[in-house]
């Protein structure tokens, strides 16, 4: 009997420590259910096909660090972003307040998110989220946008912060012939004036800092017939002998004689020579073993682009070059592609307008798709040029090593301000973004759009935007424009996101 007592007794006391100890429990738990959490762990906005097609498929970027929610393609221009439904997710957070700054205390408002997610936000105004977390003392400010483009990102622009400014010979200078040409770093531009002949080069076209050095030639230089190979610049005279440089000043004669310069490939420069009346592809320097072969009746002679030289993914061992129109030896023009590999030309099966005195370039261009998903390709772009019926702003764009061309479209096109021309000079040439905010005495900006809004952050200072730089050209007339025209397309001149 005893034995039973204390047997009871030690039941009774094993349940009692059973009690506390599950007290205990279920305090340390309600401890941790006090969460400290403030994250967003999701963010989208609600579909809503008036106002874009697929809206609910827009990415935002959540940067709990820095307390950012953002989409970094921004929608596209025109977009009405003033009520839109946010689907926003949380870690058991405790309260989720947004406020909506319009510049008014009369008119801002606060929504509480967590009784009321389907209300509307305006993204037009300032969109704050402030997060506070179960345990009512942890808060975490988040800044909301919904970046909408000012500009069609995609199209090509001359204006700020692009503009137009003179040839570095200055604004009161009237000029015969100009050619610019890069080597290595440089920009070499040489302009003919009352018959004197100077070259200026700098580093950055961008800038005002030319160097000038008028030229002493034991030729009559012929300008419009430089070129740059890798490695070194030529030039014909007038007589159509070929003249070396080094630097852009000193010249001295390769013992070539020419009909035309075409271009150029790796250090090679390639031309056209009458053979006693019969055209022939000729080259300097000449490969061992190379003899002058004659050039297809449908080849241009003259007038045709400047060569660009591509690498293709395919082939990274086998540089191509590609050029478009020119006049043929019988006076006609033509608008086809050639395309040189360095052992042989071929003839491409895109075509242009008959047009001499095109100004061709390699860039980029972009399509976006129905769920805002952006392609970038690589592309050669053809501008202007003098046709059958005088020079145009006309615009070609080829996505396929000069394969085919299509007209470009409308946000590529050149605006009314520019004035059409043939025979410009073009360089593409990278720079930091920032350098558009550098202040320039010669630069003329053309207000006509608005700047692209840098609503985020520049990822690295080091960006560097591929500018486009149209050096002179000429009218119907044959005159010569004293102008650089600065551009580049929308989205190549936004900064990177962080």
């Amino acid at each position: 009997m005893k034995t039973q007592k204390i047997y009871f007794f030690l039941c009774v006391a094993a349940l009692f420590l059973s009690g506390i100890s599950c007290n205990s429990s279920d305090d340390e738990q309600i401890t941790y259910a006090l969460s400290e959490s403030v994250r967003v762990s999701a963010f989208s906005l609600e579909a809503n096909d008036s106002v874009l097609a697929n809206l609910d498929t827009i990415f935002f970027t959540i940067d709990l660090n820095g307390g950012q929610i953002y989409n970094a393609d921004s929608l596209p221009k025109g977009t009405d972003v003033s009520a839109l439904i946010a689907n926003i997710s949380f870690d058991n957070v405790g309260k989720a307040k947004i406020l909506i700054d319009r510049g008014d205390p009369a008119k801002n408002d606060t929504i509480d998110y967590l009784a009321s997610p389907t209300d509307s936000i305006d993204f037009t105004s300032k969109v704050s989220l402030v997060v506070t977390a179960q345990n009512g003392m942890t808060e975490k400010w988040y800044s909301v946008k919904v970046n909408v483009h000012q500009i069609d990102p995609d199209s090509l622009y001359w204006n700020i912060p692009f503009g137009v400014k003179p040839l570095p010979c200055g604004s009161g200078v009237t000029i015969a012939t100009q050619k610019t040409v890069r080597l290595n770093d440089l920009v070499y531009t040489f302009v003919e004036s009352n018959s004197v002949c100077t070259v200026y080069t700098t580093d950055n076209p961008y800038g005002d800092g030319w160097t000038a050095q008028e030229l002493t030639l034991p030729f009559t230089p012929n300008v419009e017939s430089v070129q740059a190979t890798d490695d070194a610049l030529y030039m014909l005279a007038q007589t159509g002998e070929l003249y070396r440089s080094d630097d852009g000043v000193n010249w001295a004669t390769t013992g070539q004689t020419f009909y035309s310069l075409v271009g150029t490939w790796q250090s090679r420069v390639l031309g056209i020579v009458d053979d006693n009346g019969v055209y022939k592809h000729d080259c300097y320097p000449r490969p061992e073993g190379f003899t002058p072969y004659p050039a297809p009746a449908d080849f241009p002679i003259t007038g045709s682009s400047q060569m660009v030289t591509f690498v293709s993914n395919y082939d990274l061992n086998t540089p191509q070059s590609i050029m478009v129109g020119g006049r043929l030896a019988d006076g006609r023009l033509t608008g086809a592609t050639w395309g040189y590999d360095g052992e042989a030309w071929a003839q491409l099966s895109g075509s242009i307008t008959p047009s001499e005195g095109v100004v061709l370039f390699p860039y980029f261009t972009f399509t976006t798709d129905e769920y805002w998903i952006t392609t970038q390709y690589t592309s050669w772009i053809a501008i202007g040029g003098r046709d059958a019926n005088g020079v145009n702003n006309s615009v070609y764009v080829s996505i396929n090593n000069g394969n085919t061309w299509s007209k470009a479209p409308a946000s590529l096109g050149m605006p009314s301000y520019i004035a059409p021309r043939a025979f410009a000079s073009v360089l593409v040439v990278e720079s930091a973004a920032e350098a558009a905010k550098e202040t320039s005495s010669l630069w003329q900006w053309m207000p006509v759009r608005p700047v692209p809004p840098m609503a985020v952050t520049r990822a690295d200072d080091g960006y560097k935007v591929p500018y486009i730089y149209l050096f002179g050209g000429e009218n119907a007339e044959g005159t010569v424009y004293n102008q650089i025209w600065r551009g580049a397309i929308g989205r190549l001149s936004y900064p990177p996101i962080p």
